[in-house]
């Protein structure tokens, strides 16, 4: 297998200029520059669901909770054609760097697709279509602390036997830069920060999922305007835990012939792990965290925007 992204070392030359920002640097190899130029023109539509986030962030969380309350608990009933991928990405498979298989531009695919849509992406607000903006459609930032993202990302990548070539100080020095995939994580996140009293943004934190589930799945339901029962909101925070989802995934792999897709990037690599608070304990060194605390300090600063960390 070939490797899933590289990350760019600080002696990497500037960031792109293209489609009028700043293209990061550290894109995943599947993430191609005609499709983000592409997509500047993709047409969504006012009914559409989109979930943004920074990378390992509570992403399939989020969309698996959204798709549970279109199908009102029921799993079998999710429509999972618009999960099967980023809406960035080409499709991401087993057979994704076979150069003898035709790529397949996963925005092409959901534009086929009826609606109504549930999509997701880790593209930064400047690279995100403007046609979600111009319809109203629906966006749900998620956004998790950013220790348990550096942990939760190394685990995904950097601790995996395709992957070696990724270390933990590779990401720990990149997290605040332009070499960070997708870009600095703090631009990530505060650009949808400013944004959380638009009527058209629901902007939640990882945190609040894990310890509120009931209060989440409720404002999530208001937000997509499909309202539920208290039964149905119980139920689908009982399947929403990530015990659940794993075995959920796990059913979906048996049954369905693309099923891994749901679950694992490149059939190998997990989405859902251990889903818990505080996991950075077991990689930050004391003096990564003290530096790290005065870096966010410095980036966060009078935003307003905190985080739970155990």
């Amino acid at each position: 297998m070939h490797k899933m992204m590289v990350l760019v070392e600080a002696s990497a030359p500037d960031p792109l200029r293209f489609c009028g920002s700043w293209m990061p640097p550290n894109l995943p190899p599947h993430v191609l520059p005609a499709v983000v130029e592409d997509l500047q023109t993709f047409r969504f539509r006012p009914d559409d669901i989109l979930i943004v986030t920074s990378p390992k962030s509570g992403t399939h969380w989020a969309f698996e909770t959204a798709a549970l309350i279109k199908a009102d608990g029921v799993w079998e009933n999710v429509k999972r054609d618009t999960l099967k991928n980023h809406l960035e990405f080409t499709l991401l498979n087993k057979e994704s760097y076979d150069k003898s298989v035709p790529l397949i531009m996963f925005y092409k695919e959901l534009d086929k697709m009826p609606s109504p849509r549930i999509m997701f992406t880790h593209l930064p607000h400047e690279l995100l279509p403007p046609g979600v903006f111009e319809v109203n459609a629906k966006i749900i930032y998620t956004a998790r602390n950013p220790k348990d993202v550096l942990a939760s990302l190394y685990k995904f990548i950097g601790l995996t036997p395709d992957a070696k070539f990724v270390t933990w100080e590779m990401l720990y020095s990149s997290f605040f830069t332009e070499y960070f995939m997708y870009g600095p994580w703090h631009r990530h996140v505060l650009s949808f920060w400013k944004l959380r009293n638009d009527k058209n943004v629901l902007f939640l934190k990882y945190e609040d999922m894990k310890k509120h589930p009931s209060k989440i799945v409720t404002q999530i339901a208001e937000f997509i305007d499909h309202p539920i029962s208290d039964d149905v909101r119980d139920e689908i925070v009982k399947k929403t835990t990530m015990d659940q989802m794993k075995k959920e995934m796990k059913r979906l792999e048996e049954t369905l012939e693309d099923g891994y897709i749901f679950s694992k990037a490149f059939g190998k690599l997990s989405y859902f792990q251990k889903g818990v608070i505080g996991d950075w304990k077991n990689f930050f060194t004391v003096a990564q965290n003290e530096e790290f605390d005065k870096q966010l300090e410095e980036r966060l600063g009078e935003t307003g925007l905190e985080f739970d960390y155990e």
